[in-house]
């Protein structure tokens, strides 16, 4: 309610009934034959590589990037892959080496690049049904896919559009429900102007706004406002917090955005009594393992703080953020908890938190 402190306020309960399976699993075949929902997905970060290279051939990388101002190009330059690709005489053999990273400024580097190709209505609706397609594929059946809708429209594509798009409904799984990247690096009120004509839409698989972008150089407090804005209409409310910033960042995320559940948060470890309120308040954290190695938060899965949490009481789901980016699927991520000490029982019931965590209950229920 209105005027309470995060502790003060009730946590909010999560009731959807999960997919019904014979559990626990007990191979990678069983996890990948389990219905499984995905809270945190990027929906670039999901594009298969096939994509990436057909817009090479529509929109040549060298030329793609006529336009773009000079410290965008020096952010994008910090990324080797990048310069290799838009100097190549052959940009699409060299696509994959965008996806290598030794820092979480390099993955933000290649990121911010692949925006620059999505630049019409229906590149947008082709990736979407990719992505859908991709996630399909894996019997992810619910899928809450984060979308910077800011990069979309710097490149030229009209707003009503994108939300057009945002709004379509398929008659096959997974039910699709989205949720809106302000993109912090852009300040809090480019994202309040943006959040107040995205409401005007009224598209009912807008279910939440988060923050994502660069954590360490724009902290959560600033937009406060914006998550007021977002709570008044309806809106759910996730951020990025505790991956490139520590426990201070999570902090701000639950007291002053007064968040319901933490995109990544797994350096809320080096805080314990933050910890102990995670797990008082039953607060989700979207973790995302692979990621935080592939950006260097982590140097190895035996360091990374997943096992700590969960047996902390910390509610988690497990989520695949950038699967393209990070070559990984939701079910290989949940098997690469198996040498953390996780039982297959315990992973088939981190699947059901991918359900029970979801800002839609009802389209979460196949």
């Amino acid at each position: 309610m209105e005027g309470e402190t995060p502790s003060e306020r009730p946590a909010r309960p999560f009731s959807a009934t999960p997919p019904q399976r014979s559990l626990p699993a007990s191979s990678l075949a069983d996890l990948e034959a389990l219905p499984k929902a995905e809270l945190h997905v990027h929906l670039r970060g999901a594009m298969p590589l096939s994509y990436l290279q057909s817009r090479f051939r529509k929109y040549p990388p060298a030329r793609a990037l006529d336009s773009v101002p000079k410290r965008l190009l020096d952010k994008m330059w910090t990324n080797p892959g990048v310069r290799r690709i838009v100097e190549s005489n052959d940009p699409e053999r060299e696509a994959a080496c965008l996806f290598s990273y030794s820092s979480f400024d390099e993955f933000l580097a290649a990121y911010l690049f692949t925006g620059y190709f999505v630049r019409t209505t229906e590149d947008l609706r082709d990736l979407v049904s990719l992505v859908h397609r991709g996630l399909r594929a894996q019997n992810v059946v619910y899928a809450e896919i984060t979308v910077s809708v800011p990069e979309y429209v710097q490149q030229g594509l009209a707003l009503d559009e994108i939300m057009g798009v945002m709004g379509e409904t398929r008659s096959e799984p997974p039910r699709l429900r989205w949720i809106v990247d302000l993109v912090r690096n852009l300040g809090p009120e480019a994202g309040e102007q943006l959040l107040e004509k995205i409401l005007r839409f009224h598209v009912p698989s807008v279910v939440a706004i988060t923050l994502g972008g660069a954590e360490h150089l724009h902290p959560p407090a600033p937009f406060r406002r914006v998550f007021e804005i977002a709570r008044e209409a309806g809106l759910r409310c996730t951020v990025h917090a505790g991956e490139a910033l520590g426990p201070e960042s999570v902090w701000d995320a639950l007291q002053i955005l007064q968040v319901e559940r933490i995109g990544h948060g797994v350096r809320a470890i080096e805080d314990p009594s933050l910890v102990r309120y995670l797990a008082e308040r039953q607060i989700p954290l979207e973790v995302c393992p692979t990621s935080n190695l592939q950006t260097g938060i982590y140097a190895s899965m035996p360091e990374h703080p997943v096992r700590a949490l969960y047996e902390a009481g910390v509610p988690l789901s497990i989520n695949t953020d950038d699967p393209t980016f990070f070559g990984i699927t939701l079910s290989r991520e949940l098997a690469g908890l198996l040498p953390l000490g996780f039982s297959w029982e315990e992973i088939a019931g981190l699947v059901l938190n991918g359900f029970q965590h979801a800002f839609d209950q009802h389209g979460a229920v196949p």
